[in-house]
C-alpha cells in the first residue's frame, strides 16, 4: 500500500467555506450591535457589549485570513446577510409595537448558533493550518475563544431565562 500523495486545498471550495461564515459574521454583528442598545438595564448588558468587541474582533480575523490567503471577500453575501437579519426582526413575537420580553433570551439562542458555528470554522482551519500556512496554534487559540464566548451566552441565558416567562 502507497502513502497518500501530497494534498491540495480546492480554493474554490475554501473562498465559499469562509464567505459564508463571513456573512454570518456580518449578520451576527448586525444583531449585536441591536443587543447592545436593547440591553441596557438589563443585567447581561456588560457581557453583551464584550461579546460585540470579541465577535467584531474575530470577524476582523476572518477578513485578515481572507485576504492572507487571497480569497477575496464576496460583498453580496454579506448583503444578504444584513438583509436576513433584518427580516428577522419583523418576526411576530406577541408584539406589534415594542420588544418582546422574549427577545433578549430568542437573540442568545441565536447567537449561540453562530458561535458554534464559528467554533466548527476554526476547527476546521486548525485541520486544514499546515496545508493553508496558517499557525495552528492561532487556530487552537480561536477555538478556546469561541468555547468561552459560548460559555459567557449560556450564562447569560440562564440570567434571563426563568424572569422572561414569569409575570
Amino acid at each position: 500500500m502507497t502513502a497518500p500523495g501530497p494534498t491540495t486545498v480546492d480554493r474554490q471550495l475554501l473562498q465559499i467555506y469562509l464567505t459564508d461564515h463571513l456573512a454570518g459574521a456580518t449578520g451576527a454583528m448586525q444583531r449585536l450591535d441591536r443587543m447592545r442598545e436593547s440591553s441596557k438595564g438589563l443585567p447581561i448588558h456588560n457581557e453583551v457589549v464584550q461579546l460585540a468587541e470579541d465577535i467584531q474582533a474575530d470577524r476582523g480575523r476572518l477578513i485578515a485570513l481572507l485576504d492572507a490567503l487571497d480569497l477575496g471577500r464576496r460583498s453580496h453575501k454579506e448583503g444578504l446577510a444584513r438583509l436576513g437579519e433584518l427580516v428577522g426582526r419583523l418576526k411576530l413575537n406577541g408584539r406589534l409595537s415594542t420588544r418582546s420580553p422574549l427577545s433578549p433570551l430568542l437573540e442568545l439562542e441565536l447567537l449561540r448558533g453562530g458561535i458554534i458555528g464559528k467554533l466548527s470554522l476554526w476547527q476546521t482551519l486548525g485541520a486544514l493550518a499546515a496545508d493553508l500556512g496558517l499557525d495552528s496554534e492561532e487556530m487552537a487559540a480561536l477555538e478556546r475563544a469561541a468555547v468561552e464566548q459560548l460559555e459567557v451566552v449560556a450564562r447569560c441565558h440562564q440570567t434571563l431565562a426563568g424572569d422572561t416567562f414569569r409575570s
